[in-house]
C-alpha cells in the first residue's frame, strides 16, 4: 500500500509539473507570434531575452521551489482522492441476495422408497473361557458354613411350641376328713401316750377296712411293721417325693419292689397304729422330700413346703 501511494504521488507530480511548464511555453509562443511586425529589432531581441530568461526561471522553478510546490500540491490531491474513494467505499452496500419465491401450489414431490439391504453379519464365535478353580481356604469354608447355617435357620419354619401336659395333682390316699393336721415341726402332746412330740403327718378319719391307694406312680421301696405306727408301706415317686402309708391292716396287695400306677390299692385301714389307738379309726399319711417332712395337705394341693422337724422332748 505504501509503495502504491509513492508511485501515484510521483506520477501526479511529474504530470502537473509538465503541464505547468507547457502552459507557460504556450503562452510565451503565443505572445511571440501575435507581436506586431512594426516592433523594432531591439524590442524583438529584448523579448527574446525575456523569453529565454523566463524559460530559465521556469526551469529553475521547476527544478527548485516550484518542483516542491507542485509535489506538495500533487500530494494533497492524491490524499484527497484517497479519502474520497475510502468514504465512497463505506457507503457502498453489497448487492442483495436474490430471493426465490415458491408457489404454495407446487405439486408434492414423492420419493420412491429406497431399498436398504441389511449388512451381512458374520456370526461371532467367542473363544472358550477358562476358569481358574481355586480351593477355598479354611476361613472361607468356615464363613460359608456359618452363612449356610444362618440361612437354614431363617428359612426353616419355627418348630411348634411344645405344650406341656398339665401336671396332675396327687390323688388323696383315702376320702376322709382331716382328723389331726401336720404340726410343722412344733411339739404337740399325744392324746394316747401323753408325750410331747412332733406330728410329722396328717390323720384322715375313715372306717376300718377302707381301701388305701397310692397318690402317684412310683415304686414300693419298703413294707415294715413299726412298733408305734403299725404296718407301713413306703413308696418313691419320679420327682423324688417319698410317701408313707401307716396303720394298715394285714393282707397287703403289694410287696416291696413293685412298680405301680397312680390309684393302685395298697391295702386297707386297720387297727395296728398303737401310738394313736385312742383316736377313732384313721390313716396316718406322711410325705418327705429331700429328707424333710412336708405338710400332706400342701402336697395333695400341689403347694408342698418342707418343714424341719424339731427334736422330740
Amino acid at each position: 500500500m505504501i509503495r502504491l501511494y509513492g508511485d501515484v504521488k510521483r506520477h501526479f507530480a511529474e504530470k502537473y509539473a509538465l503541464k505547468y511548464f507547457e502552459s507557460i511555453m504556450y503562452k510565451h509562443e503565443k505572445e511571440k507570434h501575435t507581436s506586431p511586425e512594426s516592433r523594432s529589432g531591439d524590442e524583438a531581441s529584448t523579448n527574446e531575452r525575456k523569453a529565454i530568461s523566463m524559460k530559465q526561471k521556469t526551469q529553475a522553478g521547476v527544478t527548485g521551489k516550484g518542483f516542491y510546490a507542485a509535489l506538495a500540491l500533487s500530494t494533497a490531491m492524491v490524499g484527497a482522492a484517497c479519502w474520497y474513494a475510502y468514504s465512497e467505499a463505506g457507503k457502498l452496500t453489497p448487492p442483495a441476495e436474490p430471493t426465490h419465491e415458491y408457489s404454495s401450489t407446487q405439486p408434492a414431490v414423492t420419493t420412491a422408497p429406497q431399498l436398504t439391504t441389511a449388512p451381512r453379519t458374520t456370526p461371532y464365535t467367542a473363544p472358550p473361557r477358562t476358569q481358574s478353580v481355586t480351593e477355598p481356604t479354611a476361613e472361607a469354608a468356615e464363613a460359608a458354613a456359618i452363612l449356610h447355617r444362618a440361612t437354614e435357620a431363617q428359612t426353616e419354619p419355627p418348630a411348634p411350641a411344645e405344650t406341656e401336659a398339665p401336671v396332675e395333682q396327687p390323688m388323696p390316699p383315702v376320702a376322709g376328713s382331716l382328723l389331726q393336721a401336720f404340726s410343722r415341726g412344733e411339739l404337740v402332746k399325744s392324746p394316747t401316750t401323753g408325750i410331747w412330740s412332733t406330728h410329722n403327718g396328717a390323720d384322715y378319719a375313715v372306717p376300718y377296712g377302707t381301701e388305701v391307694c397310692c397318690t402317684e406312680d412310683g415304686t414300693v421301696t419298703g413294707i415294715v411293721q413299726d412298733a408305734l405306727l403299725g404296718i407301713c408301706v413306703t413308696m418313691l415317686h419320679e420327682d423324688g417325693t417319698v410317701t408313707r402309708y401307716c396303720g394298715l391292716n394285714e393282707g397287703l396287695n403289694v410287696q416291696s419292689g413293685d412298680v405301680i400306677a397312680r390309684g393302685t390299692v395298697l391295702g386297707a385301714v386297720g387297727d395296728t397304729n398303737e401310738s394313736e389307738g385312742t383316736l377313732e379309726s384313721h390313716l396316718h399319711f406322711e410325705v418327705q422330700r429331700n429328707g424333710k417332712y412336708m405338710d400332706p395337705e400342701s402336697y395333695l394341693a400341689g403347694t408342698a413346703e418342707a418343714a424341719e422337724p424339731k427334736p422330740e422332748a
